[in-house]
């Protein structure tokens, strides 16, 4: 997990100009973000998955969905997540008791709209 997460991470900053920024936490902190411009990038193993967008998430944080399936790494878009947070996403696709925001890739915002905020 931790590997298709760096490929999903290193994706967005190449298509971002943010390569600079890669990986400056050597450690995980709560709150902070993947890339500068409160950006974190959300990973997935299949190009049919949706974004997972937790309860807890702040609402105010940029979310870019990333799919690595094979060879193929796809860059769906973003969103704020606050913008996401609705009850028509709520699910527990896994049947496991641990319930989040589903949010299909046709409520994501296109990722030109996503590099004037770059690093601001």
């Amino acid at each position: 997990m931790h590997r298709l997460g760096a490929v999903g991470e290193v994706a967005a900053a190449v298509h971002l100009g943010l390569e600079a920024y890669l990986f400056s936490e050597q450690l995980a902190v709560r709150g902070s973000a993947d890339l500068p411009g409160d950006i974190e990038v959300k990973t997935r193993s299949r190009h049919k998955y949706d974004l997972i967008v937790q309860k807890g998430e702040r609402p105010d944080k940029k979310l870019i969905l990333v799919t690595v399936e094979g060879d193929s790494t796809l860059l769906h878009g973003w969103c704020m997540a606050g913008d996401v947070m609705r009850e028509e996403f709520w699910a527990d696709v896994a049947r496991n008791g641990r319930a989040a925001y589903f949010v299909p890739k046709s409520e994501l915002r296109p990722l030109t709209d996503l590099l004037p905020l770059k690093a601001g």
